[in-house]
């Protein structure tokens, strides 16, 4: 039994499809070229790319419908198992009537945010449950006129001249751009990315083969 429980936990021999989920953002802006190294690392596993938020996620991984999850942190770890990956600085966006070039990230006080439109995560979201939490540390209450799910549609509205945002780092940097982008005085906000798979005894062989693949290739300079 233990020799036929090895071999068909062999990465190796294993030919379901795996089902790797993960938020649009990274997606688009991490993870082309890890998961161009993880189809060439594994040529014989079908891997598939599941996209969607955090709760969903980690719900689809304790559910074993996805077999490896990259969510964003804090989120309750009772049932899963965390494999840390990196921090993300979130910077706040506001519109900018010319066009932008160049990096440049200036820094204002939060009592400038206090009277600003903001375009934000809805509340169910675990992005918004940091953004949030940033607030509620500097004592204001952000007006909300918008929520949208989707960090791309964020952007844009921003641009448009709808309102201001916080948003990831990497989904605002090396492009030319209608908005400016700011840190907030004496404060980093950050959020946190990792991996998440069942909490078992007996992880499967495959998924924490990949699992170690992903860590090193994403954590990599």
């Amino acid at each position: 039994v233990q020799l036929q429980h090895d071999f068909e936990n062999d990465p190796s021999t294993d030919s379901r499809p795996f089902i790797f989920a993960t938020g649009v953002t990274t997606l688009i802006y991490r993870l082309g070229r890890p998961l161009r190294l993880l189809r060439k690392q594994y040529p014989k596993t079908e891997i598939r790319v599941s996209v969607g938020v955090t709760e969903e996620i980690v719900h689809g991984v304790v559910d074993r419908r996805f077999d490896l999850g990259l969510i964003s942190l804090p989120f309750p770890e009772e049932n899963i198992r965390v494999i840390p990956l990196f921090e993300e600085e979130l910077l706040f966006v506001r519109p900018s009537a010319t066009r932008v070039r160049g990096g440049h990230i200036s820094t204002i006080r939060p009592s400038e945010l206090a009277s600003v439109p903001f375009l934000l995560y809805p509340k169910r979201s675990n992005m918004r449950s940091v953004i949030d939490h940033f607030f509620d540390e500097i004592g204001l209450t952000p007006h909300v006129i918008m929520e949208a799910d989707d960090t791309e549609a964020i952007k844009r509205l921003v641009e448009s001249g709808f309102g201001c945002s916080i948003l990831p780092e990497h989904a605002l940097r090396g492009q030319t751009r209608f908005y400016h982008l700011h840190r907030i005085g004496g404060h980093r906000l950050m959020r946190k990315q990792a991996l998440a798979m069942a909490k078992t005894d007996y992880p499967p062989k495959l998924t924490q083969s990949i699992a170690n693949f992903l860590q090193t290739t994403l954590t990599e300079r």
